[in-house]
C-alpha cells in the first residue's frame, strides 16, 4: 500500500518579510526609550554635579576656617583675604590662612601647623576658573617647597568671601592691620557656570555660607549679623 504524501510546511516570503519588519518596529522603539532614559540620566547627573561640587568644595573651605590659629606665636602665621576679580571682573577672591591639622600620629593633643591658600585660576578649555586648595605642611624647614596643590571646584563662574569685623562686613582681611585678630566670621559664596552664562545674573547653582572661627574674638552672647549680599 502506498502512504500518503506528506506536504513540508515551511514559512513563506510574506511571513518573513512581516516578521523582519515587526522586529525592526520594536527594535526602533526600545533604542528611542533607551535613548530617552539615557540623556534624563545624564541631564540629572549633570544637574547634581554642579551642586554635589560646590557643596563639597565650601565644606572644605569651612574645615580650614574653623580650624584656622591666631595669628600670633611660635607656629601661627598670618591670616590675609584679598579681594580680587578675574579678567571677566568677575569675584576671584584669594585667602592664606594658618590652621592647625591633623597629627601624623595618633597622639591625643598633638597636632601640626599647616598653610592653606585658597586661589582661582582659568581653566585651560576656557570655561570659568578653577579654585585651587594650596597646602604647605613644614613651616620649619629652611628649604622653599612647593604647596600641595589640590582642585577643589571646576566650572566656577566667581569666588568671592567676605569678612565680619563685628560691626560690618569687609571684603578684605590682614591680621597684622588688624591687631592680629581673627575676623568673626567669614562669609564663602561660590557660583557655577550655568547653561547660558552669557545672562548677566548667572544661570548655575551657587551656595552661600558664613562659618564662625572659634579662635576670633567674639564675645559670649555675641551675634553674627547676616546682610545681604
Amino acid at each position: 500500500m502506498n502512504s500518503p504524501r506528506r506536504h513540508a510546511r515551511a514559512f513563506t516570503l510574506l511571513e518573513l518579510l512581516v516578521a523582519t519588519a515587526m522586529t525592526a518596529v520594536l527594535a526602533g522603539s526600545l533604542y528611542a526609550t533607551l535613548h530617552v532614559a539615557f540623556k534624563a540620566r545624564r541631564t540629572a547627573f549633570a544637574a547634581v554635579e554642579q551642586v554635589r561640587t560646590a557643596e563639597l568644595a565650601v565644606e572644605l573651605i569651612r574645615g580650614d576656617l574653623e580650624s584656622s590659629v591666631v595669628p600670633r606665636g611660635i607656629l601661627a602665621g598670618a591670616f590675609v583675604g584679598e579681594d580680587t576679580t578675574d579678567g571677566a571682573g568677575r569675584p576671584s577672591d584669594v585667602l592664606m590662612l594658618h590652621c592647625t591639622a591633623d597629627a601624623a600620629q595618633e597622639t591625643e593633643g598633638f597636632g601640626d601647623i599647616r598653610m592653606v591658600e585658597f586661589a582661582c585660576e582659568p581653566a585651560e578649555d576656557g570655561e570659568g576658573t578653577i579654585l585651587l586648595r594650596l597646602v604647605t605642611l613644614n613651616l620649619l624647614t629652611t628649604n622653599v617647597l612647593e604647596p600641595e596643590e589640590e582642585v577643589l571646584c571646576r566650572g566656577l563662574r566667581s569666588f568671592n568671601l567676605r569678612y565680619f569685623d563685628g560691626e560690618e562686613w569687609l571684603d578684605n582681611w590682614d591680621a597684622a592691620v588688624e591687631d592680629n585678630v581673627l575676623p568673626l566670621a567669614v562669609e564663602v559664596t561660590l557660583e557655577m557656570i550655568g547653561e547660558d552664562d552669557t545672562a548677566a545674573d548667572g544661570t548655575g547653582y551657587w551656595v552661600s555660607r558664613v562659618f564662625q572661627l572659634p579662635c576670633s574674638s567674639l564675645l559670649p552672647g555675641q551675634q553674627v549679623e547676616m546682610s545681604p549680599l
